[in-house]
């Protein structure tokens, strides 16, 4: 193990000695970098910039409807733009990608070319008008393509750039025709709705009109008049009964009937008082005469005639309560059954001869008609009492009328609070309805406004200020990296190669390592000497390399003529990379 540090000499005796492990790997590596530097496909990049201009109107007077952010907006899109059958249309349109559709799938191609569509957004730095601090604002993106072809990468760039603000102004003009669309839909079912509750609350009301927060006021005024009236009834009652019973103790002593007088002023009597008066002389008489006397006769006779006039018109009584009894029961049976019924026909001859009877009664005792009261004072009193009569019939009704309305009132009162529940919710309903459609209208015409703001163009809207352009030199690959790449790993390669060989090899080269081994240093160094056939098999060695790496040159210039590239196009694109170079 060596513990001396090597120095330059012996790094140059080490290179010297494997000098063959330097040069083949150095070789071969350059040379593979040349191959690809000149051997790999040219790759032409076409792209467009695309600024993000604000809408011309001012946000605080129109709103836009859309809402997300440009880089959003951007994505979204992108994503829209690089589907499958926008891709498909855009390949087959221009031709892509020729030779990979023969052998590789729609996926693969499809990937391809989504790899080669570059969209990279720029940024500024902004005063965000809300917060007033500056911020990162996206104000425009570049969008690119790569493709061998030059002029196809123009091509397609251009159409991708077109699709791209074509997808935007639909984006926009879909969003906001859709916002509309909705808040529309949403304001007439808002007012189908505000129909419904305004017809279901007039049909609670009329339901409930007497039970609602507002007839509340009304019902406890109107129940406390109302006991009011009762009250003031009871008091009338009483006066009206104390004036009935006094007016019919003072009829009690009045004689219905004034004394009449004749013309000499002597009082005239009736009927009743004439029989009174004959029946109290009567007894005189029979003390004072015998019963033939003829004032005794004439006194029965008429004590006689008069009785049968009172009694004849007790019988009158009787045929008229008969005769009203037997009309009664006529009406019932007719209910019942016809005119020609036998007992409706017997019922009908019976009530006739009672109507004749009274007839003939009537004619024959013309004095049994009970006379009416003639006495001023006793008129007075009745009628006083009639009326006393018909207050306390009236003070009846009108106090079951408001009892009744009472018991209505107090229901009403009770019922209320349940009714009031369901009234200040169909009503809290209604209002919250009525805001909501409020909103929904306002909104409704400020979707209209900003629709029309995106179908004249008049909102947020990409522009293009720089088309794509042919371009003129490829993006790809970086030649002079590759070069100054494939040389540095050619260097490193080589020494690497001669390193890792040195130290697999065990043998002893140098006299320090004989030092190191023994500890003494060697009396001298004897050089090694070739003899004739080493040297002979030594030039062989070299002769045989060399003719080997010319052949191994011959057969890799073949390979890559006839299977990569014609030596001549690659000797042309050598001379324009040293030219460009």
């Amino acid at each position: 193990m060596e513990n001396q540090t090597p120095d330059i000499k012996d790094y140059l005796k080490i290179v010297k000695k494997r000098r063959r492990y330097l040069i083949i790997p150095l070789a071969v590596i350059l040379l593979i970098s040349i191959i690809l530097a000149v051997a790999l496909p040219s790759v032409f990049r076409s792209s467009a910039t695309i600024l993000i201009e604000e809408q011309e109107i001012p946000s605080e007077l129109v709103k836009s409807t859309v809402t997300t952010f440009a880089d959003q907006r951007i994505q979204i899109i992108s994503q829209r733009i690089m589907s499958r059958s926008n891709l498909v249309e855009v390949i087959k349109k221009y031709d892509l990608y020729a030779d990979d559709r023969k052998s590789k799938t729609e996926e693969v191609i499809l990937e391809k070319m989504r790899n080669s569509i570059k969209v990279e957004t720029i940024s500024a730095d902004v005063i965000d008008p809300r917060s007033g601090h500056p911020t990162q604002a996206t104000i425009a993106f570049s969008l690119a393509f790569d493709n061998e072809s030059a002029t196809l990468a123009q091509k397609v760039a251009n159409e991708l750039t077109s699709l791209f603000l074509k997808e935007n102004i639909k984006s926009r003009t879909e969003s906001a025709e859709n916002a509309a669309l909705f808040l529309s839909e949403e304001a007439r079912r808002l007012k189908v709705k505000i129909q419904e509750l305004q017809a279901k609350l007039a049909s609670f009301k009329e339901q409930n009109l007497q039970q609602l927060p507002e007839a509340n006021q009304l019902n406890q005024q109107e129940l406390t008049s109302l006991t009011n009236q009762l009250m003031s009834l009871d008091t009338q009652e009483r006066n009206a009964l104390d004036r009935r019973f006094y007016l019919e103790g003072q009829l009690a002593q009045i004689d219905p009937n004034a004394m009449a007088t004749n013309a000499a002023g002597n009082r005239v009597f009736d009927m009743k008082d004439r029989l009174k008066e004959l029946q109290s002389q009567y007894p005189s008489l029979l003390a004072r005469y015998s019963d033939n006397h003829p004032d005794v006769i004439k006194t029965k006779r008429e004590i006689e005639s008069l009785q049968k006039e009172i009694g004849s018109n007790t019988d009158l009584n009787k045929m008229n309560a008969e005769l009203t009894e037997k009309k009664t029961e006529l009406a019932l049976l007719l209910k019942q059954y016809s005119d020609k019924h036998p007992d409706v026909v017997k019922l009908q001859k019976q009530i006739s001869a009672l109507q004749q009877a009274l007839i003939e009664a009537s004619q024959n005792n013309y004095s049994n008609v009970d006379l009416e009261p003639d006495n001023p004072a006793y008129i007075t009193l009745k009628s006083q009492l009639d009326a006393a009569n018909s207050d306390i019939r009236s003070i009846e009704i009108t106090r079951g009328k408001i009892r009744s309305r009472i018991e209505e009132l107090r229901d009403n009162l009770m019922r209320s609070p349940l009714v009031e529940k369901d009234y200040m919710d169909l009503v809290q309903e209604l209002n919250n309805t009525n805001q909501r459609y409020q909103e929904v209208s306002v909104r409704e015409m400020e979707a209209q406004i900003s629709q029309q703001l995106e179908i004249e163009k008049k909102g947020e809207r990409f522009t293009l200020i720089d088309p794509p352009q042919e371009p003129l030199e490829p993006v790809s690959p970086n030649r002079m990296a590759i070069l100054f790449l494939g040389f540095v790993l050619a260097i490193a390669g080589g020494f690497g190669t001669v390193a890792l060989v040195e130290m697999m090899d065990a043998s002893i080269h140098s006299e320090k390592t004989i030092t190191n081994i023994l500890g003494v240093a060697p009396l001298a160094t004897i050089p090694y000497l070739e003899n004739r056939i080493e040297k002979q098999k030594y030039q062989t060695h070299r002769r045989a390399l060399m003719l080997g790496a010319l052949i191994t040159a011959l057969a890799a210039a073949l390979i890559f003529h006839f299977l990569f590239m014609p030596l001549d196009v690659f000797w042309y694109k050598l001379l324009r990379v040293a030219g460009g170079l």
